[in-house]
């Protein structure tokens, strides 16, 4: 897990879990103004080579670190994070930030209020440091927009960081930050997590407050139909560790009666039994998806292993629906929620196709190609009704039962998060299916947990994903500690 030395200090510093640089800085071990200055020299370095950075916010954090400092110094009571360094999603929005959503129909926005989740990380003590990059209009498995450009693997530059929530990966692997927000919608977090290896949690419905980011931003708030849409959306957390992610969930829970999904709240819980089960669920492949490859097929085999090892009772389990996770996603969302993407990505204003075709044409693109090709082909689907779309809610109703049954609140499915390690740029664009995986628990409502398994494919991070029943979150939270202690967790990218 070494990095390079850094002009600002020591890279073991940076390593830490946040968790870890609290008690630190509570102990007066460990000053603010220090962590977040190496924080920011990171930042940096990170940004030259992958972009990740959408709004850089140094001079605020270094006041706040200053302020941090001195509050510690006179004794004032602290928060859980006081004193350390984090990044959120740019769409999720920072009071008086740019909140473009990388679109550049909204160059010039900026937010009005900062995001629930976001403001009780800062109210908890930790202080932002930078806003990430992110897919046009979070609507895309590819960190790419008009407005930022495209961000990289900081494993390998021609891979993607994932998306949309993909620059702040980025900047939690490369050991900017110990933690960042995004938000998984059909797995913005997990995706992006899994490129990056390090922890992606979409939490369970009902939890977390989508308040700040589409639908339920500046304009969407109080409109019922955009809470119907954003019943299937989170913000979650990403970490490098996973003794942070119980402290993490359990600041950002709860409802805020903004977000009228938002009925409970993470309360932490003593460790659980043991596993009684383990469902394992691998295909070759999913629907309009890329094959399973070995590292992922042997990532999940070395997991059956390690819980049949642990007394756990180890099941390969196939429901004929999981192969259409994204149709049965792409379904829920067009039939029930109402959601067009041509609403989203153009701002509430029609998408102007044809124009947007010439202006690629001649290199000046208003729009990424692939949040634009999605809503061509939403446009053309709705112009036929979406003929195969209604038959898919059937299948959700299934798989919901038949989880239901199996993920009991001592059984966890485990299955991969995306196929392969980070793909290359454009993957998306040939297997739209490869987000089945993630996608399909945004609209069953489950908690899932993308993990990484401490191992390179390609030089690349490989993760598998957990999933559980609702409300269970102790269960993914206890079996990523466990997993990162056998199988290492996190790899420190290699620059």
């Amino acid at each position: 897990m070494t990095l390079p030395m850094t002009p600002a200090g020591s890279s073991e510093l940076l390593a830490q879990s946040a968790v870890r640089m609290a008690a630190q800085i509570r102990e007066g071990a460990l000053s603010p103004v220090a962590l977040v200055e190496q924080s920011i020299a990171r930042c940096q370095v990170v940004q030259r080579r992958c972009n990740a950075v959408a709004v850089a916010l140094f001079d605020q954090a270094r006041r706040a670190a200053e302020q941090a400092e001195r509050q510690r110094d006179q004794g004032a009571a602290l928060g859980r994070l006081h004193g350390v360094p984090f990044s959120f999603k740019e769409g999720l929005g920072l009071l008086g930030a740019p909140k473009t959503c990388g679109s550049t129909l909204r160059r010039q926005q900026v937010a009005q209020f900062t995001a629930t989740a976001a403001q009780r990380l800062i109210d908890a003590g930790a202080i932002p440091v930078a806003l990430g990059n992110q897919a046009e209009m979070a609507l895309w498995p590819e960190t790419d927009n008009p407005v930022y450009g495209r961000t990289c693997s900081p494993y390998q530059r021609e891979r993607s960081a994932g998306g949309s929530s993909g620059g702040d990966a980025v900047l939690v692997a490369s050991a900017c930050v110990p933690f960042a927000l995004g938000t998984d919608g059909g797995g913005s977090v997990r995706i992006p997590a899994a490129c990056n290896g390090i922890f992606g949690l979409k939490p369970s419905r009902g939890l977390v407050p989508l308040t700040g980011h589409l639908p339920l931003d500046e304009r969407g708030l109080g409109q019922a139909h955009n809470m119907a849409i954003a019943r299937h959306f989170a913000a979650g957390p990403m970490c490098r560790h996973a003794e942070d992610l119980p402290v993490l969930l359990e600041i950002i829970s709860g409802p805020d009666q903004q977000d009228g999904n938002i009925t409970c709240r993470y309360t932490p819980r003593q460790a659980p039994a043991p596993l009684r089960k383990l469902y394992l669920y691998q295909p070759e492949r999913l629907s309009r998806g890329s094959r399973v490859s070995p590292a992922v097929a042997k990532a999940l085999d070395d997991l059956a292993h390690h819980y049949q090892n642990q007394g756990t009772r180890v099941e390969r389990w196939h429901a004929r629906e999981m192969d259409d996770g994204f149709g049965i996603w792409l379904a829920v969302l067009k039939k029930e929620a109402g959601v067009r993407l041509a609403d989203i990505l153009g701002d509430g204003q029609p998408v102007a196709h044809f124009s947007h075709a010439w202006q690629a044409l001649v290199g000046k693109p208003r729009h990424a190609t692939g949040p634009w090709l999605a809503t061509l082909l939403d446009s053309l689907g709705e112009c036929v009704g979406n003929p195969g779309l209604t038959h898919r809610l059937p299948r959700r109703d299934a798989l919901q039962q038949a989880l239901g049954t199996c993920l009991d609140g001592h059984s966890l499915l485990a299955l991969p998060t995306l196929p392969g390690a980070s793909p290359g740029h454009g993957h998306a664009l040939r297997y739209p299916g490869d987000i089945g995986y993630t996608a399909l628990f945004n609209v069953l409502g489950l908690p899932a947990l993308s993990v990484p398994m401490g191992r390179l494919d390609g030089g690349c991070p490989v993760a598998l994903q957990l999933v559980a029943g609702h409300g269970q979150e102790h269960l993914l939270l206890s079996a990523a500690q466990a997993l990162e202690h056998t199988f290492g967790g996190w790899l420190a990218p290699p620059f």
